[in-house]
């Protein structure tokens, strides 16, 4: 009896190999796409969304202030508190019309007190003008500095499993992790750090969210200005991550000012930013940018536009040339960019800023993809 030349053909051992490759290629031909971010300062991005981000700094030199500033960013779009104690840091307009809703944020605190961690909730709360005892549900803090005692799973890996549900059940667009080290057993845990950095970067990815994670950094030696974040786990972190962000306190005869600096980035650096704490909610303590590139005055809601009364002009002819309201984006392009000839995007945008700050634009209860449109007042100040 003859074999039959019908029978399927066996795949070689390399070419089944090369079919569980096969997927994790790049294709030459494939038009990959640009990332979103879900933050920029005066037009650069930063805040991959699929990516990791740290932020680190010496003990007590305000990484939970600078966290504060991110998660009020993200959340206050449109709020003209927001505008005013954070100018320059925006969401990218593409990347709003990208996520099709309000951006959420999770806030994990496992070192401060519950009264600490409380007041980070009202800084953001107050910085987006939200009523700071009404929750708002675009906006969760989970608290896991105290673990139950009796339970069975160790405090550090219950942490990170309530971190994992809580990404669950909330759906957050981006999730800030003060501090990671807390996830370990010990900062210096290769298995369990990389386990941990591993799914995280995952999640990152699959759920299209970007994740921050706060770690201190060694304690200061020598003249470096440069220092690495603790232990296995912060070379680790700072392998992986797309943006690594310091704060520095300094002492000045005024008071005391805090910086923040871009010391690893994949993508275009940022302007360094300072940063003040005012008494202007009392003893809750609302940090305010003063410098970010554009050298804006603390003391003054001035424009970053040589001459405020142009910005005034342009906006006096848009009022009966185009349609209103309308969002930032188009406005940066109608009447900084066609009207004004400001070519340069960082320039629009603190030109934007100074227009809210200054009352020439004001929010309008239209709103597109969940955030407030612009238009002018009826009477343009001053």
């Amino acid at each position: 009896m003859e074999e039959s030349n019908n029978l399927p053909r066996l795949q070689t051992q390399v070419e089944q190999m090369f079919e569980q490759v096969r997927p994790y290629l790049l294709d030459p031909r494939e038009d990959y796409p640009e990332p979103y971010h879900l933050l920029e300062l005066n037009g650069v991005p930063f805040s991959k969304i699929g990516g990791l981000s740290a932020i680190s700094g010496q003990k007590k030199n305000g990484k939970s202030f600078v966290l504060t500033q991110l998660m009020a960013a993200i959340l206050g779009q449109g709020s003209e508190r927001t505008a005013n104690y954070l100018p320059g840091l925006t969401v990218p307009e593409r990347t709003i019309e990208y996520l099709g809703h309000e951006p959420r944020v999770l806030y994990v605190d496992t070192e401060m007190e519950k009264l600490s961690s409380a007041k980070v909730l009202r800084r953001v709360h107050w910085l987006c003008d939200w009523d700071l005892r009404q929750p708002n549900d675009r906006f969760s803090v989970l608290w896991l500095k105290t673990m139950p005692k009796g339970d069975d799973v160790k405090p550090h890996r219950k942490r990170y499993e309530l971190i994992k549900m809580a990404i669950e059940v909330i759906n957050p667009d981006v999730v800030f992790i003060d501090g990671i080290r807390d996830l370990l057993a010990s900062i210096n845990d290769e298995e369990s750090g990389t386990q941990i950095l591993d799914e995280l970067s995952s999640l990152a990815e699959e759920r299209r969210m970007s994740i921050w994670c706060a770690l201190h950094q060694n304690p200061k030696s020598g003249d470096s200005e440069e220092q690495k974040m603790r232990g296995w786990i912060g070379t680790e972190l700072g392998n992986k991550v797309s943006d690594t962000l310091i704060s520095i306190k300094s002492k000045t005869q005024n008071g005391v000012t805090f910086t923040v600096k871009q010391q690893d980035a994949r993508d275009k650096d940022l302007d360094d930013w300072k940063f003040e704490i005012t008494d202007d909610a009392g003893k809750l303590g609302i940090p305010r940018i003063t410098s970010n590139g554009f050298n804006l005055s603390s003391k003054s809601k001035e424009t970053t536009c040589d001459d405020i009364v142009t910005i005034r002009e342009w906006i006096e002819e848009a009022k009966d040339m185009y349609e209103w309201p309308m969002d930032r984006q188009s406005i940066k392009k109608k009447i900084f960019c066609d009207i004004g000839g400001v070519k340069n995007k960082d320039k629009q945008q603190a030109d934007l800023v100074a227009a809210i700050n200054l009352k020439y634009l004001e929010e309008s209860t239209i709103k597109k993809n969940g955030y407030p449109m612009l238009q002018p007042p009826e009477d343009l100040p001053f």
